[in-house]
Parts: C-alpha cells; sequence; structure tokens
C-alpha cells in the first residue's frame, strides 16, 4: 500500500456526508493518506477524518440533524437583520459560531498541529486581503467551520488574524501545499455534484443559486490551471466525482443516501483506478 497518497474533498453544500462516506469506504479498502484537506463541507468531512473519530462516529455526526442546526443556531435574527442593514460590512443571513462550538466539543479542542496520521489543511477566504490561504495550525474545529463560510450566507468566522470566508471561493478542492511536498505523490480528488434540476424562483435562494453558478465557473478554470501545474510538478491528481440530488438542511431522511452514494463512488473509484496503482506489481 503507498503511503505517498493526499486526498482533498471538494467544496459543496451539505456534501460532507458523501465525502465522509467516500472516506470510510477508502479506509475500509486500506487506504492511509498522508495527509487530508479540503474546502467548505470537504474540510469537514477531512477534519473529522483527520481526527482519528471513528467511522461510525463520523456517520453519526454527519447525518444528524443537530450537526446542521448548529450552522444557524447561534443567529440572533433581529440583531442580524439591523446589522445587515445599517453597519455590517459584510452582510449574511446566518452566523456559524454554534458549528465551530459544537465540533469544539467533539474534537475536544484538538489542534491541527498535533495531527500527524494523516495531517490536515483548510482552505480559507480573506475578502479583507483579497486572498487565500491553507490552515495548518490551530484550532481544528474553527478551521474546519471556517472553510464553510459562503459569502452573503454565513457571517465570516473570525480565525488565524483573519475574517475567513469559504475556501472554496478560490480552492474548490486544495492542493496547492502538496504540489512541492515530497511526502506526497498521488493526489485524489474527490468532487460532490448534482444534476441540472429547477433552478429556485424567488428571493434569496435564486440569488443563492446565481452565486454558486459563477463559483463553479470561476473554480472550473482555476482547477484546469492548477491540474497543469500539479503535472509540472510531477504529481499524478485522480478526480472522482459522486453525482446525487442536492442536499438541503432539510434532507435529514435522505443523508444516509448521500453517505452511501459516497461510498459507492470511493469501491468503484478503487475497483477501476486506486487498486491497480497502489497494489505492488509482482
Amino acid at each position: 500500500m503507498s503511503s505517498r497518497i493526499a486526498i482533498t474533498l471538494g467544496a459543496s453544500f451539505l456534501g460532507y456526508a458523501t465525502h465522509a462516506g467516500f472516506m470510510a469506504r477508502l479506509h475500509e479498502l486500506g487506504v492511509r493518506p498522508v495527509s487530508v484537506g479540503g474546502s467548505s463541507a470537504g474540510a469537514v468531512a477531512a477534519g473529522l477524518y483527520a481526527a482519528g473519530l471513528p467511522a461510525e462516529r463520523i456517520r453519526e455526526i454527519v447525518l444528524s440533524w443537530k450537526f446542521r442546526r448548529s450552522f444557524i443556531s447561534s443567529t440572533p435574527w433581529l440583531w442580524q437583520y439591523l446589522r445587515n442593514t445599517f453597519a455590517e460590512s459584510y452582510p449574511a443571513v446566518f452566523k456559524p459560531d454554534a458549528a465551530a462550538d459544537y465540533l469544539e466539543t467533539i474534537l475536544g479542542g484538538q489542534q491541527i498541529d498535533e495531527l500527524r496520521d494523516p495531517t490536515f489543511m483548510a482552505a480559507v477566504s480573506d475578502l479583507d486581503t483579497q486572498q487565500s490561504h491553507f490552515l495548518q495550525t490551530g484550532s481544528l474545529a474553527r478551521a474546519m467551520v471556517a472553510s464553510c463560510c459562503v459569502p452573503t450566507l454565513f457571517s465570516p468566522l473570525r480565525h488565524a488574524g483573519m475574517n475567513c470566508f469559504d475556501g472554496g471561493v478560490a480552492h474548490e478542492a486544495p492542493i496547492d501545499p502538496w504540489l512541492e511536498d515530497d511526502s506526497v505523490d498521488t493526489i485524489i480528488m474527490h468532487r460532490v455534484s448534482h444534476p441540472s434540476q429547477h433552478f429556485p424562483k424567488f428571493l434569496p435562494f435564486n440569488l443563492f443559486n446565481l452565486t454558486a453558478q459563477a463559483h463553479a465557473c470561476a473554480s472550473e478554470q482555476l482547477l484546469q490551471y492548477r491540474l497543469r501545474l500539479a503535472a509540472l510538478h510531477g504529481k499524478k491528481v485522480l478526480i472522482t466525482e459522486t453525482l446525487h440530488d442536492r442536499p438541503s438542511m432539510f434532507s435529514g431522511k435522505r443523508m444516509p443516501e448521500f453517505y452511501e452514494a459516497g461510498a459507492q463512488q470511493a469501491q468503484r473509484f478503487f475497483d477501476q483506478e486506486l487498486k491497480a496503482l497502489i497494489e505492488p506489481r509482482a
């Protein structure tokens, strides 16, 4: 089994259950990455895996309503509206602070610096400086949530001296730190996509959808540049994609289905591409 694999999990709204199923099945198959990372929902699933939690515990977390609710439960609705209207530089519907607190209780204040097998990174965006960053130190829980703060949907999470927004703004599935890392020679990228559906017609959901479409266009172009850069660094990048209906806050009954879709895609990917790469030749 190769010990030189890194796995990056792509940004996808509420796609952490799918990513978690993907990681769980690869782990069952004996795949042990030296590093994991992600943006947004991908950062959540990668962080839970890097923390060393048992697969069943991770499954319980990513399927729970309590976890989904934590991303909105600390929102002071009237005060949030007033701040958005009159004072807020970065207006948003929800505050994500309770999600960070929830994960802190689960992870026991675990620090990224403590993670070695595998190491972890999460991409975040700093809109104050128009730069992206890869969090590889500090609170694991806060890094995971900071990477999820989609502009206009969530207020930024203050972390690492920044107002952190969604890492997927510039890095749908972050790989940059691994390009010059001699301990990594193969990068697996797992993406979660959704078949075309009827677009929402009413505010604010149609605006969110339009933002997501523009985001996807930029992400796809940036990905093509990074794949060329990875080739120049001699890194092999394998991309695999799980396709299913778009989750929502109220998709609780279908979250196990999405988790299983990720697991099934991991099995197909292992059988069709990864097994031949990592098994020693006779």
